[in-house]
C-alpha cells in the first residue's frame, strides 16, 4: 500500500507531488476576506465538462465557518488544465438576498444517466447551520449553463426527517441514489434516508431508511465490486468520546431495500467527514480531515482500498497549517469517464484555512493519476 511520507506508490501517483502540500489553489476566498466551509461539490458532464461547486460565504459570521452566503461554480473543458471565471447560481444569490431563508446552498451534484445534471440544495434558517426546510434540487440540461427552478425532494417529509446531505449521491444501474439525514440543530439528529429517481430526476422516492444511530453525523455512500451499496456515517456523540478511528458503514444487496448491520471499519489516522469515491481501475479511495480529536487530528489525508472497506495506512495532503484548523471539508469526482480513450483520474476538492486568526478557507485542488489498472 501506499506510504503516507510519499506523493506516488505502485498503485497510484498525487500530483502536486511531495505531499503534504498546499494543492493547487481553486478558489481565493482570501482576495476578498471570505470563506466556504461545506459545499465543496463537483460533476463531470457528459461531454467532458467539469462543473465544481464551492460556497461564497461571509468571512466574519462565525469566524468565517458559517453558511451566510451563497453557492457559485466554475467550469473546466480541458480536463482540469483551465477553468472559467465564477459562475454565480441564482437561485442561491436570491435566497440570500430575500427574506424567506437565511440560505440555500448546493451540497450535493451528479449527472443523471441521461446527462441531466442534478444539485441538491440545503436550506438554512440562520447561524449556526440551522436547517429550515427540507432540500430541493435544479435541474440543468445544458451542462450547468442554465438551471431550472426548484424541484422539492420530498413533498411529504419534513425537516426534521430529511434536511441535510454531504454530497452523498452516485448513479447506478440508471438510477439516482443519494443518502440524506433529518433533523434541523448544527448538528442533525433525524433517521438517514435513501432517495432514489429512475427517471432522471424528474422525482425522487424514499426508498428506505438506514440503522445508523440518528446520533450519527456526516454521510457518503457509493457502490461496491458486486453492484452492494455502500454507505458510512460518522458516529457523533455528545455524551460519550467520540472514536473516529473505527468508523460505522452499512450494506445492501438489493439496491437500498434492506440493509446489513451497522459494522465499522479501521482509519489508521482517523477520519471525519468522509467522501468516498468511485472505484478506478482497482482501487477505491476516501478522503476527509483526519478527525478532530485524534492524535493527528485537522489535516487532509487520503485513503485507498481495493475493496472499499479494508483501507491503507493513508496519506496526509495537506497538514493543517493552524493550531484552529476548521478545513478538509472535500468533495471528488472521477474525470474522464465519459471518454473511453483517456484513463480515470480522481479531483478532489478541499477547503483550507488560511487565516490563523480565523476559520476562512479558500478552494484547493489535489489529482490522483496513474492509478493501478486504468
Amino acid at each position: 500500500m501506499a506510504v503516507a511520507s510519499e506523493s506516488s506508490s505502485n498503485e497510484f501517483k498525487i500530483l502536486p507531488d511531495s505531499v503534504p502540500n498546499d494543492g493547487l489553489l481553486f478558489v481565493d476566498h482570501q482576495k476578498f476576506g471570505r470563506s466556504g466551509h461545506g459545499g465543496n461539490c463537483i460533476t463531470e458532464c457528459q461531454n467532458g465538462d467539469i462543473v465544481s461547486f464551492y460556497p461564497n460565504t461571509s468571512g466574519e459570521i462565525l469566524a468565517g465557518h458559517g453558511v451566510g452566503g451563497w453557492s457559485e461554480y466554475r467550469r473546466s473543458k480541458d480536463g482540469g488544465k483551465t477553468w472559467s471565471s465564477p459562475s454565480i447560481l441564482d437561485y442561491s444569490k436570491r435566497a440570500w438576498e430575500g427574506d424567506d431563508l437565511y440560505s440555500a446552498l448546493v451540497f450535493a451534484v451528479t449527472t443523471a444517466p441521461n446527462g441531466t445534471l442534478i444539485a441538491f440544495i440545503l436550506r438554512f434558517d440562520g447561524e449556526p447551520w440551522i436547517k429550515k426546510f427540507t432540500p430541493v434540487y435544479l435541474m440543468s440540461h445544458d451542462q450547468g449553463y442554465t438551471w431550472s427552478d426548484p424541484y422539492p425532494l420530498d413533498t411529504g417529509a419534513n425537516v426534521e426527517e430529511v434536511s441535510f446531505t454531504l454530497d452523498a449521491v452516485f448513479v447506478h444501474n440508471s438510477q439516482i441514489f443519494a443518502v440524506f439525514m433529518g433533523g434541523s440543530p448544527t448538528y442533525s439528529d433525524g433517521p438517514y434516508s435513501l432517495y432514489v429517481s429512475g427517471n432522471n430526476g424528474e422525482t425522487f422516492e424514499k426508498r428506505s431508511l438506514l440503522p445508523f444511530d440518528c446520533r450519527n453525523y456526516y454521510v457518503t455512500a457509493g457502490v461496491l465490486d458486486q453492484g452492494e451499496i455502500i454507505v458510512y456515517s460518522y458516529a457523533y456523540r455528545t455524551d460519550t468520546p467520540i472514536d473516529e478511528y473505527n468508523i460505522d458503514y452499512v450494506i445492501s444487496i438489493d439496491e437500498g431495500r434492506t440493509w446489513s448491520e451497522v459494522q465499522t471499519t479501521k482509519f489508521a489516522r482517523a477520519i471525519r467527514n468522509p467522501q468516498l469515491s468511485s472505484k478506478i481501475g482497482n482501487l477505491y479511495f476516501l478522503h476527509g480531515r483526519s478527525g478532530s480529536m485524534s492524535h493527528d487530528p485537522g489535516n487532509l489525508v487520503l485513503y485507498s482500498s481495493p475493496d472499499g472497506i479494508h483501507w491503507d495506512d493513508g496519506i496526509i495532503l495537506h497538514r493543517k497549517p493552524f493550531p484552529n484548523g476548521y478545513d478538509a471539508y472535500s468533495a471528488n469526482e472521477v474525470i474522464g469517464k465519459y471518454d473511453q480513450t483517456v484513463p480515470n483520474r480522481l479531483l478532489i476538492q478541499s477547503s483550507i484555512v488560511y487565516d490563523a486568526e480565523s476559520k476562512r478557507v479558500n478552494e484547493h485542488h489535489w489529482w490522483v493519476e496513474e492509478i493501478d489498472g486504468t
